[in-house]
C-alpha cells in the first residue's frame, strides 16, 4: 500500500515537473517572440520645400514576426498606416489642431512574379525580398503635409507621427491572433517633437 502510493507520488511529481518545464519554455518562446516584433522610430523631421511648404522626413524600424512573414509570402497583404498630427498650444484653451493626415502602405507578395510590392496611394514600388518591401513602407521621404497658410513663422507646433499595422485588414485568424499576441500588435506609439517654422 505504502510502495503502490510513493509511486504515484513520484509519478505525479515527474508529471507536474514536465507541465512546469513546458509552462516555461512556452513563457520563454512568447517573450522572446513579442521583444523581437516591433515598430521603432529613429528620427523624424520636418523640412522647409521652396514653396514654404513643409514635408515630413521620417524612419521606422519594423521588425515582423515570423507567423506574419510566412503569412505575407502566402498572399496575405500587410497594411501599414503612417499618421501625422500638428497642433498649436494654448493656454487658455485646449490645442488647436492645425494639421493632420494619414498614409497606408500595402505590403504583398506576389508568386508569379517572386517579388514583393509596396502600394502607396497610386504609387507602385516593386522589390526582391521582404526585407526591402518593408523598410520601404517604413519610410516618408519629403511627404509634403503642411501648406505655407497653415503656420505662422516664428510659432511653436506640438508634432507627432507614428506607424502602425492596421489588423483591421488581416483575415479574422490573424486578427485573434493579434489580440492574443503581443508581437502581432505592432505599433509605434506617438513620437513626439516641437516644431517652429522659421
Amino acid at each position: 500500500m505504502t510502495s503502490t502510493r510513493l509511486s504515484h507520488l513520484k509519478t505525479d511529481l515527474r508529471a507536474t515537473r514536465t507541465r512546469l518545464a513546458v509552462f516555461f519554455a512556452a513563457v520563454v518562446l512568447f517573450f522572446c517572440t513579442s521583444a523581437q516584433a516591433e515598430i521603432k522610430i529613429q528620427y523624424a523631421t520636418l523640412s522647409k520645400q521652396s514653396d514654404s511648404a513643409y514635408a515630413l522626413n521620417a524612419d521606422f524600424r519594423i521588425i515582423l514576426p515570423s507567423q506574419l512573414q510566412n503569412a505575407v509570402m502566402h498572399g496575405t497583404p500587410l497594411f501599414f498606416v503612417m499618421e501625422y498630427s500638428m497642433a498649436r498650444p494654448r493656454w487658455y484653451w485646449s490645442d488647436e489642431d492645425v494639421v493632420s493626415a494619414r498614409r497606408e502602405s500595402r505590403v504583398s507578395y506576389n508568386s508569379l512574379t517572386q517579388q514583393y510590392r509596396v502600394v502607396i496611394g497610386a504609387d507602385q514600388y516593386r522589390f526582391n525580398t521582404l526585407n526591402e518591401a518593408v523598410l520601404y513602407a517604413s519610410r516618408a521621404t519629403q511627404w509634403r503635409l503642411i501648406r505655407a497658410n497653415q503656420y505662422v513663422t516664428g510659432e511653436q507646433y506640438d508634432a507627432s507621427v507614428r506607424l502602425y499595422l492596421n489588423t483591421s485588414k488581416l483575415p479574422q485568424a490573424y486578427q485573434l491572433n493579434s489580440l492574443t499576441q503581443q508581437g502581432w500588435g505592432l505599433n509605434s506609439g506617438w513620437y513626439r517633437f516641437n516644431f517652429t517654422p522659421r
